[in-house]
């Protein structure tokens, strides 16, 4: 069943539907596949799905353009709130290497798909990254996250292939930054990192989240658990750190009764590392103290391990603003994470959760050591994060990428773009 999308004034906002692009034809266009199910239906993973809907919730009549996989295995669970009628099929860009076979039929859709709204939404970064240039529609680019830090941080990618995997993720920057520089463009990117590296100009670096705010209900009870409990929840890729943490963990262990509860498993594109993490933890002498859950749907009883573990940590070697340090702050779990990517831009040291350097088993230890026996450090971190939930929102994030096509629509309108370009 469809999730009704609540409405914008529950996050104490202003109806923003009705501020501006009414009657603008706005197209989505996403990199994230979809899963087909019963008749029209479509099905996404819920990151991307929620704000999808929160999108054209705000812009009725917004109409998608999103890549087709009949894999259903990838936790694609959430079904789109967009008619058949409003949705373009782009072929199945499954990976990097297979998308280069629709290049030609890929660009050909994007170009009559962008011909035929007066904004477009780019979703960044895209598995063929020169079909989205030069599209000539106004848009917004949404830049996600850094593949050239993803793939240099990886060991799933080795020799020959890697320097090729690496050169790809370079010419893929490239792209986008020559995006950026195209008229009518504004960006808006996850954390300051990628903002810094594409010189955007336009737009802003945001926070993102797919967490309603209805949905942020933290814990009641904010004493330190006996044993106290770590929590980490995520792919479960090389560039997420997870060595370093069970390092880390393993130091402490030797000190104090701890436990570790590891929330995730493979998105079906590098299977390695979820192999050599479960062997690792199999061969850990505290192996009796790591709980592997294994993936979990979102929302219960993801919320409730939230609300039950003492500490979430988030040890990447490369990020963007990733959701689950928005939501561990909102239900009331306190953070430690690495300072990379555009971990900074959400997470401010001392003030909101504590940041270490990425591959630094002893410095991830001794936060979180700090974490466990401040306990004034403790709370003031939980309270500080509850406060700053509402801007942490589904609904906020979405409201800030409106506000940004607003700006966008009245740029293009002023600067006499030919088509019906309306704007309230």
């Amino acid at each position: 069943m469809v999730e009704a999308l609540p409405p914008a004034q529950q996050d104490g906002r202003e109806d923003t539907a009705l501020m501006g692009l009414q009657g603008a034809r706005l197209g989505i266009i996403c990199s994230v596949p979809a899963t087909p199910g019963d008749g029209n239906r479509l099905f996404v993973h819920h990151t991307i799905g929620r704000l999808l809907d929160a999108l054209r919730q705000r812009v009725p009549g917004a109409k998608l353009c999103i890549p087709i996989l009949s894999d259903d295995s990838a936790g694609r669970t959430h079904e789109l709130q967009f008619p058949a009628e409003d949705i373009t099929l782009l072929p199945p860009l499954a990976s990097v290497i297979r998308s280069q076979w629709y290049r030609f039929r890929t660009r050909r859709i994007l170009r009559r798909f962008a011909r035929s709204v007066d904004v477009l939404f780019v979703r960044l970064p895209f598995p063929i990254p020169t079909a989205v240039l030069g599209l000539g529609t106004p848009k917004l680019l949404h830049v996600v996250g850094n593949s050239h830090s993803v793939i240099s941080a990886s060991s799933d990618y080795r020799g020959l292939f890697k320097k090729l995997a690496v050169r790809f993720a370079l010419h893929s920057n490239n792209t986008i930054r020559r995006m950026v520089a195209e008229p009518m463009t504004r960006s808006v990117t996850n954390g300051c990192e990628m903002w810094d590296l594409l010189a955007c100009r336009q737009g802003r670096v945001v926070v993102s989240s797919c967490i309603y705010r209805r949905e942020m209900q933290p814990r009641a009870d904010r004493s330190l658990g006996s044993p106290p409990k770590l929590l980490f929840v995520g792919y479960f890729r090389p560039e997420k750190g997870i060595d370093t943490l069970l390092n880390a963990f393993e130091q402490l262990r030797k000190d104090r009764p701890l436990k570790l509860t590891l929330v995730g498993g493979s998105d079906k594109v590098l299977k390695g590392a979820e192999a050599r993490i479960y062997e690792r933890v199999r061969n850990s002498p505290f192996r009796d103290d790591i709980e592997l859950t294994g993936t979990l749907d979102f929302g219960e009883p993801l919320f409730e391990l939230y609300r039950t573990h003492d500490v979430f940590v988030l040890p990447s070697l490369s990020e963007g603003t990733p959701r689950s340090l928005v939501e561990a702050r909102s239900f009331g779990c306190p953070v430690v994470a690495t300072r990379v990517g555009g971990i900074p831009s959400s997470v401010q040291d001392g003030k909101n959760g504590l940041l270490v350097e990425p591959n630094d088993a002893p410095g991830l230890a001794a936060a979180i050591h700090r974490m466990l026996t401040d306990e004034t450090l403790r709370r003031n971190l939980i309270d500080e994060g509850l406060r700053g939930a509402p801007e942490q929102t589904l609904e906020y994030f979405a409201d800030q990428l409106f506000e940004e096509l607003q700006i966008l629509a009245r740029e293009s309108k002023h600067l006499g773009r030919s088509g019906p370009v309306h704007v309230a």
